[in-house]
């Protein structure tokens, strides 16, 4: 398991007890955000200690990080990969605060993801999903040398939302094209 990832602005490391209030306050409680992800905002700071510990809990297994910015290691956000298949790489959620949005952090986070399952974990192929509306997400995936995949008609658990999940794909040869291996 990797506990943490440097890029040029962001930490991606294990969450801790002290980032409650950061994660709570610039993520987990912003509908905005959670309009385009498959997690319910959590409204109070009860609810956002028990987040915190099933989140701490689930990090200890997989490849999932807070993002956190380098300059003072404020949690703003948080990503990961899982393998669905032999060397298939998928995203398990890419979500950053707004304020921290549109400077070019998502590319930093998929870059980081991309690498770890390339060249540490023996992936062959990188799977990244989103919900058609997030054009925010399709505008990363495109500007790394993603080719969109398919489309797949969802409805998300807690609330019943029928949505649309545009996935994009990655191969490792694709990325060593890139000259970025």
């Amino acid at each position: 398991m990797i506990e943490k990832i440097e890029t040029e602005h962001l930490i991606l490391r294990k969450a801790g007890e002290s980032d409650l209030y950061n994660i709570w306050n610039n993520v987990w409680r912003d509908e905005q955000i959670a309009s385009t992800m498959l997690w319910q905002p959590t409204y109070t700071i009860d609810e956002a200690e028990k987040r915190l510990r099933r989140t701490i809990c689930f990090q200890q297994t997989f490849d999932a990080f807070f993002v956190c910015l380098k300059e003072n290691d404020e949690a703003v956000g948080f990503c990961g990969v899982k393998e669905e298949a032999h060397g298939v790489f998928e995203e398990c959620g890419i979500c950053v605060a707004q304020k921290c949005q549109n400077k070019g952090y998502g590319k930093e986070i998929t870059t980081a993801l991309v690498k770890l399952a390339f060249e540490q974990l023996g992936g062959t192929k990188f799977v990244y999903g989103c919900f058609h509306e997030n054009a925010h997400s399709a505008a990363v995936c495109k500007a790394l040398g993603f080719k969109y995949s398919h489309s797949r008609d969802e409805v998300r658990k807690w609330d019943g939302y029928k949505y649309t999940a545009d996935y994009y794909e990655l191969s490792k040869a694709e990325w060593r094209g890139q000259g970025k291996l």
